[in-house]
């Protein structure tokens, strides 16, 4: 009848640790000292200590002391593996370690004059700490001025109690795991925020050169030669610009950067044209999206120069984008002449599309179907 009293209440002290903020949370300090008090309740012992390894196990660190008598908290000096050689080597060898009489357990006889028989210690029961299968320290529950025999269930108990020990450290210590990658994550957050700010920035000086360049130009050609090279070059700021926007540190938005980059060329040519952008929210890191920013460039330009002249009265461009599992696919058609194979220039041009395409593991189709219709296809992961 006593032991079945003796497990209600052990069970029930576990119950009651196991809902413990401070042990779900790590508090390492606070949930050893609840440990350790209601230990020492519910086994009616006087003391209870928690001992922690140094890295190399030379060194048992005092965790936190608990006695009963003053409820009094306490760091106890260090205990070394030099002094207690054998005390240690026991420790590490069981799984238990039970002294119904500590002072004469041969395993004891290195602590007698240091620890037994300072805190009037009789009798004590030692279960180490583990963590991943390893030994990382020792929590011990001390009956001081008389003797016991230490039960079955007694037993138990203190190695449930030695297992929460347990769970409060690791926890502690992936708690400080995440902590620690979160900053490093907010410091390359922040770092990659200010690379791409000061690209932006670079490029937006570059852009203000060539209009002062372009200002100098004595005729229209040399004029259209540098608004050329001014929208490729924003095709690649407008990139950084996306990334300062979003919340992903190395993707950018492409239905977003392709209206970006519309707006821009829209600005640039002067013209009206209706702008259809059928879209979803695809994301692709960096090193896709100034490539793909180039051959949108080029593409749009090509539209806006040949597409849309005099003799087209009503323009349209129309975007489509999409993703099917990991391929996306952005289809571009204008309602111009198409290409026509014939010029020189266009060939060219072609040929920088294709090379740029290369760059992003792509292929694109040129097709005439009521104007220029043109097929980018790629992989995203």
């Amino acid at each position: 009848m006593e032991e079945k009293v003796s497990l209600i209440k052990f069970i029930g002290a576990i119950e009651l640790l196991s809902k413990s903020k401070s042990l779900r949370s790590g508090d390492v300090e606070q949930s050893v000292k609840e440990i350790l008090k209601l230990a020492t309740e519910s086994l009616d012992c006087e003391r209870a200590n928690a001992w922690i390894f140094n890295d190399d196990m030379s060194v048992l660190e005092s965790l936190m002391s608990y006695v009963k008598t003053g409820d009094t908290y306490n760091i106890e000096p260090e205990l070394h593996r030099v002094d207690l050689p054998k005390y240690f080597n026991e420790l590490t060898k069981n799984e238990i370690l039970i002294s119904n009489d500590a002072v004469k357990e041969d395993l004891n006889s290195e602590l007698v004059d240091i620890y037994l028989n300072p805190n009037k210690i009789k009798s004590m029961i030692d279960i180490p700490i583990r963590s991943e299968g390893e030994m990382i320290g020792v929590v011990c529950f001390e009956q001081v001025n008389t003797f016991r025999k230490w039960t079955h269930e007694e037993r138990r108990f203190a190695q449930s109690l030695a297992q929460l020990i347990s769970f409060s450290l690791e926890t502690n210590k992936k708690k400080n795991y995440r902590l620690k990658l979160e900053s490093l994550i907010r410091q390359k957050d922040a770092l990659i925020s200010e690379i791409n700010h000061r690209v932006k920035n670079n490029i937006s000086v570059i852009i203000g050169l060539i209009n002062l360049q372009q200002h100098k130009s004595k005729n229209s050609y040399h004029t259209n030669l540098f608004q050329e090279i001014k929208d490729k070059v924003f095709s690649m700021s407008a990139v950084h610009e996306q990334l300062l926007l979003s919340k992903e540190i190395d993707k950018i938005n492409i239905s977003d950067f392709l209206s970006t980059l519309l707006n821009n060329l829209s600005r640039s040519y002067e013209k009206s044209v209706e702008v259809i952008i059928e879209k979803e929210n695809i994301f692709i890191d960096i090193t896709k999206g100034i490539p793909l920013g180039l051959i949108a460039n080029e593409i749009i330009t090509n539209s806006y120069k040949h597409a849309f002249g005099k003799n087209n009265i009503y323009p349209k461009l129309n975007i489509k984008c999409l993703k099917v599992k990991n391929e996306v696919s952005i289809v571009f058609q204008d309602n111009g002449p198409g290409y026509n194979w014939d010029k020189e220039n266009v060939g060219m041009g072609i040929g920088i599309i294709k090379d740029l395409c290369n760059q992003i593991d792509g292929q694109i189709d040129f097709i005439n179907r009521e104007g220029a219709y043109t097929v980018l296809k790629f992989n995203v992961n």
